[in-house]
């Protein structure tokens, strides 16, 4: 930024001392939004000051903040800039305006219910490597003169410091809220599985989890479609003595018979007399997780409480956990599921609440889910847009984790990084989803994939890998989404 020679040594010396320029760095959030405007005000010699921070849209802004009569005020705000700051953006240019009671578009300082009646007021642009983040305002000169182009240079100066130190106070924010779930019990990592733990009652299920990390005692989770069931089950077994062995999840609601049988006990070797590779087998020493146990058959059940004990004996134990949403006492009482085999799960029973009432942990979760589906997708998302938070915690999440998980996925693929905007986690009403058949987010979501992916294959005709560089996604990727969804070429 040029300095004008207009400016005085002891001018440009008051400046360098204020708090932007002595520990503007260290500063974030409003207060260091406070020291950008007050050294404004101290540059110009101004009554108040005003800064816009504009998003990637020029004449859009998400910040608006005032200082004026030893009084700050800030808002976040997705509104049309003041004429005169949109110009300022537009042209990358200093303004000075004399008259701005006769120039009424420029007289909006953006923030509600506060108009800048002054005599004169000037204008700078906040650039960083030549992109304009914002616009900053001296309004009204002290003793009620007109600013010089001696304040439009010291302005300037101030603009063109604080520009690359609120940048890089975002970047840190963005690394902060990225690493702030791993600090605090939010989020557990191991090498097979994240764990969000924001809410309290989620972070007591956690406490379990690991003061049951001696014990071998059979676990059974209940609680709705999608609230984490499986995550729990994963956290008893890396906290357990068994960690160091296989945790296998069979799913005994998406399986056929045939399957099932397959999965479980393994195919029969036509030398042996053993069943080979099933995921009892493949369990030993280790966890074996029924996910949804009610739905498996009575055939099933019999021969697990058949050939369970029998391996147990010969030092092949397993540990039981297993998840159900339904009321199992009732299918006990109906006949579908056996009392002895339900007394053996029932050692320690496990209840996770539903996301709904534990709002605490829907943004720690949004983000976790952000993370992977950004590094999947190849695409640098680094958090939302405040509209999309508020949604997101507002949100009824019937479908509780699962459907959060595929909502921020549809999020990723709908929307540009670096933050996932509120128009994109939603369906529009041009969309093609039809709420009155389509009644929950997960429904419509996978019905969106699925769409998407078969108009990519369509037009690749049939070839996978095609389709994946046109969806700008991995190959691997697509062949699970393909699966999941049901998708044949």
């Amino acid at each position: 930024m040029y300095v004008s020679g207009d400016v005085l040594p002891e001018q440009l010396a008051a400046l360098m001392q204020t708090a932007l320029f002595t520990e503007g760095a260290s500063a974030f959030g409003d207060e260091l939004l406070e020291r950008i405007l007050r050294a404004g005000m101290q540059a110009a010699d101004s009554t108040a000051a005003c800064l816009f921070l504009a998003d990637k849209t020029p004449v859009r802004t998400h910040i608006a903040a005032y200082f004026y009569d030893n009084a700050f005020s800030r808002c976040d705000m997705q509104s049309e800039l003041p004429a005169a700051a949109a110009w300022v953006v537009q042209q990358q240019q200093p303004l000075r305006i004399h008259a701005p009671d006769t120039e009424t578009a420029f007289m909006s300082t953006g923030l509600p219910g506060k108009q800048a009646a002054a005599v004169s007021f000037i204008a700078v642009p906040l650039c960083c490597k030549g992109v304009c983040i914002g616009v900053l305002e001296a309004v009204g000169k002290n003793g009620g003169g007109t600013f010089s182009e001696a304040d439009i240079s010291l302005l300037g100066l101030v603009g063109s410091f604080a520009a690359p130190v609120y940048r890089a106070s975002q970047a840190y924010s963005t690394y902060m809220d990225s690493c702030k779930y791993l600090q605090g019990g939010l989020l557990h990592f191991s090498d097979q599985a994240a764990f969000v733990a924001a809410s309290a009652v989620m972070r007591e299920k956690l406490e379990i989890c690991k003061h049951l990390a001696s014990s071998v005692v059979p676990v059974l989770l209940i609680g709705e479609d999608g609230v984490g069931k499986t995550s729990v089950a994963e956290q008893l077994h890396i906290h357990s003595s068994r960690a160091a062995h296989p945790f296998i999840r069979v799913n005994c609601a998406e399986l056929t018979d045939d399957v099932l049988d397959c999965n479980l006990f393994g195919q029969p070797d036509s030398a042996r007399t053993e069943d080979i590779g099933g995921a009892v087998k493949k369990a030993e020493g280790g966890t074996l997780f029924f996910d949804e146990v009610t739905a498996l058959p009575l055939t099933f059940q019999n021969r697990l409480l058949h050939e369970l004990p029998q391996r147990e004996a010969v030092g092949k134990s397993v540990r039981l956990i297993a998840s159900t949403r339904f009321d199992i006492e009732q299918a006990v009482r109906n006949g579908t599921f056996l009392s002895e085999l339900y007394g053996q799960l029932n050692v320690l029973p496990l209840y996770i609440p539903p996301l709904r009432q534990r709002k605490e942990d829907i943004l720690p979760l949004a983000q976790l889910f952000l993370r992977q589906s950004a590094v999947i997708l190849g695409k640098p998302f680094t958090g939302f847009t405040q509209d999309a938070q508020d949604m997101l915690q507002n949100a009824e999440w019937k479908g509780n984790v699962q459907e959060l998980k595929n909502t921020v996925e549809f999020g990723c693929i709908q929307g540009a990084p670096p933050l996932v905007g509120k128009q994109d986690l939603f369906s529009r009403s041009d969309n093609p989803f039809c709420t009155d058949t389509i009644r929950d987010m997960k429904t419509a979501t996978e019905k969106f994939k699925r769409m998407y992916i078969l108009a990519a294959l369509k037009k690749s005709g049939g070839n996978q890998t095609a389709a994946a560089a046109a969806l700008n996604i991995q190959r691997t990727y697509l062949s699970r989404l393909m699966k999941e969804l049901k998708i044949r070429t």
